[in-house]
C-alpha cells in the first residue's frame, strides 16, 4: 500500500533512509535461507521504526490478547516477507 498523498516511507530524498535506499542494489541477505530457519540465527539487533503513539499501542494490544510479544510478531512478518519475497502489503 502506498503512503497517503504527500507522506513517504521515506525521509525524502536527502534524507538518511533515501539515500540508503538509492544505494541498495542487492539484498543483505540469502532469502532461500529462511526455509532452514538461518535467518533466525546471529546475534540480535534493535530495529527502531516511527509510527504513531496510538498505533502502537493498539497493535501491543492486539499482541498482548495473542499472548505474543510484539517482537516476535514483527519478527514472524518479517520472515514471511523475506520467504514470500513481497510484503503482502
Amino acid at each position: 500500500m502506498a503512503p497517503p498523498s504527500g507522506e513517504s516511507d521515506t525521509e525524502g530524498e536527502s534524507g538518511a533512509l533515501g539515500g540508503a535506499l538509492e544505494s541498495k542494489t542487492e539484498t543483505n541477505a540469502d532469502p532461500s535461507s529462511a526455509n532452514r530457519g538461518a535467518l533466525l540465527e546471529g546475534e540480535e539487533v534493535k530495529f527502531n521504526a516511527r509510527v504513531p503513539e496510538n498505533l502502537r499501542d493498539a497493535f501491543q494490544e492486539v499482541c498482548e490478547e495473542e499472548g505474543r510479544s510484539m517482537s516476535w510478531v514483527i519478527r514472524q512478518w518479517m520472515l514471511q516477507a523475506v520467504k514470500e519475497r513481497e510484503t503482502g502489503l
